[in-house]
This record gives structure tokens, C-alpha cells and sequence, in this order.
């Protein structure tokens, strides 16, 4: 039972997969919407994908090119969201990129990436857009099941994602007497845009899903309706948690599937 109307809320990230999708939530529970991407084509296209979910959205659904690394681009989006929809009510900071390469072989450039884009990005993001959240608002940020649970090659990628938790949980705090409610969420193997891009094997994915109790990699709208849930109202007594949505992954130690 959420409701989004007369909220407006900026998912950074939200040009495809899971962002788009909570986006999609929000506004077919009928707030206004604000997506972020590196490609104009491919927010475009979203643009139009969330205008066809919700009579009277095209009003509501919002567009932004900018590099979630870069802080005067990271300005320009509040002051463009400011003057379309005045004062917001949701931050989910959900860009974010992965590198994955054996430690010898990382580099300082490759260092220097992702965390510009998976921290120091999200945490400006934060910082600036704080003082245009409204109380009683919600902030979310996309951790990672890697920030849980050990995998090879993601040393760099899943340091970054568990700083997460730790901004999230001070922020709570920190947060409180204004009632804005901080919390992650992490996915475990999700089926998105990005992933079909990537060179993996059929072997590959299916070896990926058999380490899932629930036996299968999860789709983008499995993280949207959660993640639109904790941005909103009725997650009103919810902060400074992480929620895990991997179907059963990060419990599962050293699971080695079963007999249907």
C-alpha cells in the first residue's frame, strides 16, 4: 500500500534495470519522478517506458544526463529537479559501476573509477541533495551482496559497497531529528541491461544461478518494489538497515544446489 503522490523523488542510475523499475513503481503509485543517466538515448527511451505506465505521467517523469562522478554535474541536477519540482521527498542513490580483475592486475586508474562513481559520487550526491530532501523524507543507497559475503575478483568493487553500509547507518543517525529515514539495499545476481552486456557464458550465468537456494538469477522489478517500499511511507519505522534481496544467496554458504 504505497503512495507516492506529491513526491517527488531522484533516482541517480534509473535509466534502466532496477532503478528504472522503482521508478516505474513510484509512479505508478503516483509521484514524480527523476532519472539519471550517462546516455540521453537511453533515457529517453526510459522516459518514455514510465510516461506509458500511469495515466497523467508525463508531467511527472523527469530526465537528466550527468556523471554521478563529477560534482558540478551532480548541481546541475538538483537545481534542475529544484525548478521542475520544488523541495524532494526521495534520494536513491543507485549508479554505480563494477570492476572485476585479480588484485595484481587492478590499477590505479581502475582504483580511482569506481570509487569516484560507487563512493565519492553517492556520497556528494547525498551531501548536496540533503538540504533539498523534506522531513520525514527517505534516502537509499544499492549496496551489494558482495558487501556480505566474499567473492574473488571483487575485492575493490565490494569494498566500496560495503562503505555503504557504515554512511548509511552514521546518516541515520545523524538524520533522525529531521525524520529522514537512511537505509541500502543489496541485490544478489539480478538479470539486468548491464549483466546481458557482459561476455558470460551460458555455463557462466547458469553455474551463477545454481549458487542460489532459490535456484535463479532475480529480474530488475524483484529490487524495484522493495526499494520503492523502503523509499516510501509505509517503511516510515525503517532506518539505518540494509535489506538483502538475493534469494537466499549470502545465507547460503558453500550451497551446492538440490534435487528437484
Amino acid at each position: 500500500m504505497i503512495n507516492f503522490t506529491n513526491k517527488t523523488t531522484i533516482i541517480t542510475g534509473g535509466s534502466s534495470g532496477m532503478g528504472l523499475e522503482t521508478a516505474r513503481c513510484i509512479v505508478q503509485a503516483g509521484g514524480n519522478v527523476v532519472i539519471t543517466g550517462r546516455t540521453l538515448s537511453t533515457l529517453e527511451d526510459a522516459r518514455l517506458s514510465l510516461v506509458e505506465t500511469s495515466d497523467g505521467a508525463t508531467e511527472r517523469v523527469m530526465i537528466h544526463q550527468n556523471d554521478t562522478s563529477n560534482l558540478e554535474s551532480i548541481a546541475n541536477l538538483l537545481e534542475e529537479t529544484k525548478q521542475r519540482f520544488g523541495n524532494l521527498d526521495n534520494l536513491f542513490v543507485n549508479a554505480g559501476i563494477g570492476i572485476f580483475k585479480p588484485l595484481s592486475e587492478l590499477t590505479v586508474e581502475d582504483f580511482g573509477k569506481l570509487v569516484a562513481i560507487n563512493f565519492k559520487g553517492l556520497f556528494f550526491t547525498i551531501q548536496k541533495a540533503v538540504a533539498m530532501i523534506n522531513d520525514g523524507g527517505a534516502i537509499l543507497m544499492t549496496s551489494s551482496w558482495t558487501a556480505h559475503r566474499g567473492l574473488a575478483g571483487a575485492h575493490l568493487y565490494s569494498a566500496t559497497k560495503a562503505a555503504l553500509h557504515s554512511l548509511s547507518r552514521t546518516l541515520a543517525l545523524e538524520l533522525a531529528p529531521r525524520r529522514i529515514r537512511v537505509n541500502s539495499i543489496s541485490p544478489g545476481y539480478i538479470d539486468t541491461p548491464i549483466v546481458q552486456k557482459i561476455d558470460m557464458s551460458k555455463t557462466a550465468f547458469d553455474a551463477a544461478a545454481a549458487q542460489v537456494p532459490l535456484n535463479r538469477w532475480g529480474k530488475s522489478d524483484k529490487v524495484g518494489a522493495p526499494a520503492a517500499f523502503l523509499l516510501s511511507d509505509a517503511a516510515s519505522y525503517i532506518s539505518g538497515q540494509d535489506l538483502i534481496v538475493d534469494g537466499g544467496l549470502v545465507g547460503a554458504h558453500n550451497f551446492k544446489g538440490a534435487e528437484v
